[in-house]
């Protein structure tokens, strides 16, 4: 009875602790509109703003015009989900157009050559 008790526990305990989200990577492969540099540079914004919050400290999406910071946990017993979405920046390109508020060359000048 132990040794099946035993596991049952082995199995189900790796299972109980993920983590689920989507990689910040795969959330940046999604926006194709915008050069490397700076998707490079609004991932690290973003992460930044989203790891100085006390409870929402993770990068949870980016679409449109506001990106997603939060959390996801499933323990086997109990799914939590919470998140606050934000404003990107003025200079991000985003919404239907895909073009920022303010665009400015010292901060787009690779996309202008």
């Amino acid at each position: 009875m132990q040794l099946v008790l035993f596991i049952v526990i082995v199995t189900f305990t790796p299972l109980s602790c993920e983590v689920q989200s989507e990689s910040i990577s795969a959330i940046f492969e999604k926006i194709d509109y915008m050069s490397q540099k700076c998707k490079d540079k609004l991932r690290d914004d973003l992460v930044k703003k989203c790891g100085e919050s006390s409870y929402q400290t993770q990068l949870v999406d980016v679409s449109g015009c506001k990106y997603k910071c939060g959390e996801q946990h499933n323990n086997g017993l109990t799914k939590a989900t919470t998140g606050q979405e934000f404003p990107l920046n003025d200079w991000a390109p985003c919404g239907h157009d895909m073009v920022s508020k303010i665009r400015t060359p010292e901060r787009h000048s690779d996309e202008i050559n």
